[in-house]
């Protein structure tokens, strides 16, 4: 799916968090947003996801402005979006076996979604997605069980299950040792790249985003800060955009709005 933002601002609780942002992807391409904590990556993902709306400017999703489709098309666009949080929206006594199954709901009918509150359908292939993020183990374990590493892979997990043709990663591996958050980047790389999909990524990692993007977009204070090829993103660049912050990673993350209704578990 392609992915174009067009002079967009957006102004939350009267603050301006995103000034003239202008880029695309085209459909398959992959790309890693860097840049300092409140920079506005976060509000950036939500608006390609269709959790915010922009103030002024156009946000295009395949060959549509999501702000114009009737209710019924809008569903189904964001049903083709997948995306993974940085704190997964995921209840407490909620099933892992029915929070990654949960990433199909958007295609379900009302009563294949009913029959879901009581486990899903396809637990082989529910369990095969949750071994790919090395969560066999904990198929049918209660989310309030498990760590916020194990929650955000169970966020990959459905992510991964859902099959998106738009993928939108939200700093995905912060709370995972550099193993794992290693091998998730590729995972995540990799499955985008065999199904053809595409791919925005926000990381506190620099190195991360070199080792697995071929594009770069550094955001700072709202704005993009370059648009580049990895080879063409060196130290000096990387200086300016850091410029003020202790390290060239994020202590935490933008804050994100609620999700719409159609958007969650």
């Amino acid at each position: 799916m392609r992915l174009a933002l067009d002079a967009v601002d957006l102004t939350l609780s009267g603050r301006p968090v995103l000034s003239g942002v202008s880029f695309a992807l085209e459909a398959g391409e992959q790309a890693a947003l860097i840049g300092p904590s409140g920079a506005g990556k976060t509000s950036l993902l939500m608006l390609a996801n269709t959790v915010l709306r922009p103030g002024a400017g156009r946000v295009t999703l395949g060959s549509a402005n999501p702000w114009t489709l009737p209710r019924a098309r809008l569903k189904a666009l964001r049903a083709d979006i997948g995306t993974v949080y940085q704190h997964p929206p995921l209840p407490a006594r909620q099933r892992v076996a029915q929070a990654v199954a949960a990433g199909r709901l958007g295609r379900a009918s009302p009563l294949a979604s009913l029959a879901a509150l009581f486990g899903p359908r396809d637990v082989d292939g529910v369990a095969a997605t949750l071994a790919r993020v090395q969560l066999a183990d904990k198929l049918w374990s209660p989310c309030a069980e498990l760590s916020g590493g194990q929650l955000q892979r169970v966020g990959v997990a459905r992510a991964l299950y859902q099959a998106p043709s738009l993928l939108l990663a939200d700093e995905p591996v912060s709370a995972l040792d550099p193993r794992l958050a290693e091998a998730t980047v590729a995972l995540l790389a990799d499955d985008a790249r065999a199904r053809g999909a595409t791919l925005l990524m926000s990381l506190h990692s620099v190195e991360l985003a070199r080792a697995h993007f071929p594009r770069l977009i550094g955001v700072r204070a709202g704005r993009i800060a370059f648009d580049l090829p990895r080879e063409a993103v060196d130290d000096a660049l990387l200086a300016q955009l850091y410029a003020g912050d202790a390290a060239p990673a994020e202590p935490g993350p933008d804050p994100a709005p609620p999700l719409p209704r159609d958007l969650r578990c």
